[in-house]
């Protein structure tokens, strides 16, 4: 039998069945492949030394996942607000920062990076496909309910792919 390999999952918390549902599937996917899902969760969160934790999950890990998931939504707001390249923006969603941080740690430990953007999402940072060093995949939350698309399966084989060559 083949031993599972952790991988380290980073995505806001879900807070609503859209959100959690995605996360089901993807798990249900990776377990396909003996991927072991590791996340930071409340036993193993620190607010003392927030990054510590993260670092010592991500130290038993093959790989990551970022889940870049709705955590906000700004109505209105304005990038670089009185300026001279001052931008309204409408409808701006983000996700939380965590994502953020969580991608640059597993990039700097060397761990293949497999990236999902829900395709509302405001593109910044990992989730900004002209400036990632990853491929940023996109997909529509409310139409992944009840399978994953045949497009987010096969990039996740690659990325497994990828992974066992390195193992």
């Amino acid at each position: 039998m083949q031993k599972d390999i952790n991988v380290f999952i980073s995505h806001p918390t879900p807070y609503n069945k859209y959100q959690e549902k995605f996360i089901q599937l993807i798990e249900l996917e990776l377990r396909k492949y003996n991927l072991n899902p590791i996340y930071l969760g409340k036993n193993n969160w620190s607010y003392k030394f927030p990054l510590k934790p993260i670092k010592e999950l991500m130290s038993t890990c093959s790989a990551a996942i970022v889940i870049g998931l709705e955590r906000h939504h700004s109505l209105i707001g304005y990038e670089k607000e009185l300026s001279k390249t001052s931008n309204e923006l409408i409808n701006k969603y983000t996700s939380s920062p965590w994502i953020q941080i969580e991608a640059g740690m597993a990039y700097q430990a060397g761990l293949p990076l497999l990236v999902l953007k829900e395709d509302k999402l405001h593109s910044e940072g990992i989730l900004d496909p002209q400036i990632s060093d990853s491929f940023v995949f996109e997909f529509n939350l409310i139409k992944l309910q009840t399978q994953l698309s045949n497009d987010i399966k096969d990039l996740i084989i690659s990325w497994v792919n990828d992974i066992k060559a390195i193992k």
